[in-house]
């Protein structure tokens, strides 16, 4: 692999990969599918206030699972005790995937966070809130500028 492709996705929750309304993004189960068969690890970054993965669990769609995720890159505010948009929890981040931060992407809608993930060298793909959600570009995307293989 060239270092200018990315073996580590990292997905904020709300808006990004599911609606308010607790919906999927439209093309967010395919992007997921899509990014693991290519090897790519899935993580996820997300500010969740006080609330346990039983009760996170329980605001996201029936058919989320948490296991598509690697175990430790799943960074829930939560749990490791610090939110977005602190640089500490993309250090966090970088650090748990053993990955070069260059090789890792943080995608969200949020202008702050993706800025606060390229402080730590992180690469970001800022996405449209729902309902114009750009996701389901994204592989193509991460193809056409060769980060994705």
């Amino acid at each position: 692999m060239s270092s200018e492709t990315i073996s580590v996705v990292f997905f904020d929750l709300g808006d990004t990969l599911v609606s308010p309304s607790r919906e999927w993004i439209p093309g967010a189960k395919n992007v997921l599918s899509t990014l693991r068969a290519k090897g790519i690890r899935l993580g996820l970054i997300s500010n969740t206030g006080t609330l346990s993965r039983t009760q996170l669990l329980q605001l996201l769609p029936n058919d989320f699972d948490l296991t598509v995720f690697d175990s430790e890159l799943i960074l829930l505010s939560s749990e490791v005790g610090v939110e977005k948009p602190t640089v500490t929890i993309f250090r966090l981040a970088v650090e748990r995937s053993g990955s070069q931060a260059s090789r890792c992407l943080f995608c969200t809608e949020s202008l702050v966070d993706t800025l606060a993930a390229q402080q730590v060298g992180m690469r970001v793909a800022r996405l449209q809130k729902p309902p114009a959600s750009d996701l389901q570009e994204l592989i193509d995307g991460l193809t056409q500028v060769g980060m994705l293989l």
